[in-house]
């Protein structure tokens, strides 16, 4: 008797795991799951090839920038507004008094560290030449950088625009006159190099010896 019932309990127990595997295999088969084969949690980052014009890069071409009258006079209506930036160290009046740094009226063209009247550094005393277009740009783009030791706590106009702007107003308010210096030799793009098209034709003589 207790055989038949221990049986009876193991066949009840074969049959309950049977049972929950063929539901499993029923439900496999009627229910597909499908998986997007790229998750889509996962952003996918596209890296483009560089193209397009290079940047331009090199000193300002102050020569071709400051020959056009209406262009300049853009640029020293820029330069004018730039020097808010720097209203709060110097003044730019002729004969106005110097601030923390000195006055700028006529800083276009004068020599380096010798406003009357203002302790310069050492270093900005001991540099010497001249406040010409690139000496101002260099020092305009860096100060510490173009001077090393200089007081000038100014980061500099980063901005090559806003820097020329400047310059340009410097010079228009400055009694020191300094030549526009040549315009820089324009430099051929590949847009420029000759193409296959440009080749001679194919049926074109051959260049005979001279």
């Amino acid at each position: 008797m207790s055989d038949l019932r221990n049986n009876s309990i193991i066949g009840a127990v074969l049959a309950s795991v049977l049972g929950v595997m063929g539901i499993g295999v029923l439900a496999e088969t009627l229910v597909h799951p499908n998986y997007p084969a790229t998750p889509g949690y996962l952003p996918e980052v596209v890296i483009e090839a560089a193209g397009g014009p290079a940047a331009p890069s090199g000193p300002p071409d102050f020569g071709r920038l400051f020959s056009d009258p209406a262009a300049l006079a853009e640029l020293v209506a820029r330069g004018e507004r730039v020097r808010a930036q720097c209203v709060s160290c110097h003044t730019f009046d002729a004969g106005a008094a110097n601030g923390i740094g000195p006055n700028m009226h006529d800083a276009f063209g004068r020599a380096v560290g010798s406003h009357a009247g203002y302790a310069y550094s050492e270093a900005m005393a001991s540099h010497g030449g001249a406040w010409d277009y690139m000496a101002l740009n260099d020092f305009l783009a860096s100060p510490a950088g173009a001077v090393r030791g200089t007081k000038m706590a100014f980061a500099g106009l980063r901005n090559d625009e806003d820097r020329v702007a400047m310059i340009a107003y410097l010079r228009s308010i400055s009694p020191n006159n300094l030549a526009l210096p040549a315009p820089l030799p324009e430099v051929a793009t590949a847009e420029d190099a000759p193409t296959e098209g440009d080749a001679a034709p194919a049926d074109a003589p051959p260049a005979t010896p001279g």
